[in-house]
């Protein structure tokens, strides 16, 4: 069920009215119901598959609520991390992939990867304290499974979501208003913007078709493609939530406007990096137990976060490209400081504001290469045209263009639209876009919401594409 389809529509206002017409105690039971209608539109197996793992997680925080320390901690995570990997690598590396490929809807259920990151917040809670356990199954059944998350996130922590859902607030304008704020903004980034650029990156699929030129427009649409593709999925589940009285934190702050990798990676799908980093990082020694420590704890991370989006070379190398460009960051800072200070840049000059960005985009655009391909092969291949000379002339820059698709009519509104989108992004890009537009005035919030709905209906791309990230 699509975010920006009829039948969400109708299932999203039936769900907002039993919410706020029922009694606090009851409304768990009804986003429970929620959520496994929701489920079901994606088949009986992701139903059973959300209710097995949020049952066992269930058992493992009584568990541990009874005592059962770091066994039952590893039970609940194997639990969740077996399937898991089982629905998502054993198909790839048993080399039957292809013949498996048209049974896919049965291999993968929807949103598991989700799912289990977020019983694994909420076991890990219970583990340190930080929660009761839950001796309601239907409560961890209304976090696990929450419809607006269920599909691609973002991965709410159990500590800060579940309280939530148990007491569920009072309606409060303000947040209800800031939740439509960002259906509004997210269906413009999808509509307008992320629909449109899925249209434009076809030289990355067939290099030898394309000029040099425009392999690197494709890739400059493929980038803007997936920011705003799943920049608007979070706003809208966000917005849902908002609607339903519950918070959330962001889930991108301003990613494209980073000055080095690793900002980018406290912009870029927060929750995500937020787990991986608690999880993962820490856990394995972080920062703080010297240069080896530092080096295993960042690589490792970073594999499991490319190894996450896909069996195959081309996601674990994309991760490994982050880390390695971390870890060298880390590594060139002094030297990089000393060059700045001899030319009398200081942190916060124009100059070295612009350069760094413009270096950390290039860096993360050119990474995206791997994400997209997953095929080494076909990496190669794109680098091989990619690198090809460039004549600098009027004519070559027009017929890249006009290879892709483009016209100067599209040019012009995906271009005014796209800087659109980075004004917001720049102005939100210190307290997130939530708090942004909770600070304007509510006249000014009305016209914002006008604006989008009007863009989206007038110039929004036909039909609706599935979200990127639904595939992870």
């Amino acid at each position: 069920m699509n975010f920006l389809s009829l039948s969400f529509l109708v299932f999203g206002a039936v769900v907002f009215a039993l919410w706020w017409a029922l009694p606090a105690r009851f409304r768990p039971w009804a986003l429970a119901a929620a959520n496994v209608c929701f489920a079901l539109c994606f088949g009986s197996q992701a139903l059973v598959a959300l209710a097995l793992i949020t049952a066992a997680g269930w058992l493992c925080g009584l568990w541990l609520g009874r005592g059962g320390g770091k066994a039952a901690l590893a039970v609940g995570v194997l639990a969740g991390v077996a399937p898991l990997a089982a629905f998502k690598y054993l198909p790839a590396l048993s080399g039957r992939w292809e013949a498996l490929a048209g049974f896919s809807g049965l291999l993968l259920p929807v949103g598991i990867s989700f799912y289990v990151f977020k019983t694994i917040t909420y076991l890990v809670a219970v583990y340190k304290g930080e929660l009761a356990a839950e001796k309601n199954p239907l409560f961890c059944f209304a976090y696990t499974g929450f419809f607006a998350q269920l599909t691609s996130g973002p991965i709410q922590q159990a500590k800060d979501f579940l309280p939530q859902l148990k007491n569920p607030p009072a309606f409060d304008r303000a947040l209800a208003l800031n939740g439509c704020v960002r259906l509004c903004w997210g269906i413009f980034l999808k509509k307008c913007l992320a629909d449109w650029f899925a249209a434009y990156y076809n030289a990355l699929y067939q290099p030898d078709h394309y000029y040099s030129l425009g392999i690197v427009w494709s890739l400059a649409a493929y980038s803007l493609y997936i920011y705003f593709d799943f920049a608007s999925y979070s706003q809208l589940s966000i917005g849902v939530a908002n609607l339903l009285g519950l918070r959330c934190g962001e889930n991108f702050m301003s990613p494209y406007l980073s000055r080095s990798v690793g900002e980018f990676w406290r912009r870029w799908h927060v929750s995500l990096s937020s787990f991986l980093r608690d999880y993962i990082y820490i856990p394995l020694g972080g920062s703080r137990n010297g240069p080896a420590a530092l080096v295993l704890a960042t690589m490792v991370t970073f594999l499991v976060s490319g190894a996450w989006h896909g069996a195959t070379l081309g996601f674990v190398v994309w991760g490994g490209l982050h880390g390695a460009y971390l870890l060298a960051g880390r590594a060139t800072r002094g030297a990089r400081e000393k060059a700045w200070g001899l030319l009398r840049q200081r942190p916060d000059s124009p100059v070295r504001s612009v350069v760094s960005w413009a270096v950390t985009l290039c860096l993360v655009c050119f990474a995206w290469i791997f994400f997209f391909s997953g095929d080494l092969a076909q990496v190669r291949l794109l680098m091989s045209y990619l690198l090809q000379p460039m004549p600098l002339s009027v004519q070559y820059l027009k017929e890249s263009f006009t290879q892709l698709g483009y016209t100067t009519a599209v040019l012009a509104r995906l271009g005014l639209f796209a800087l659109a989108a980075f004004g917001v992004d720049f102005a939100a890009r210190r307290e997130g876009f939530g708090s942004w537009a909770a600070a304007r005035k509510g006249w000014a919030q009305a016209l914002f919401c006008y604006g989008c709905i009007f863009a989206s209906l007038l110039w929004g791309a036909a039909g609706t594409l599935q979200n990127i990230y639904f595939q992870f």
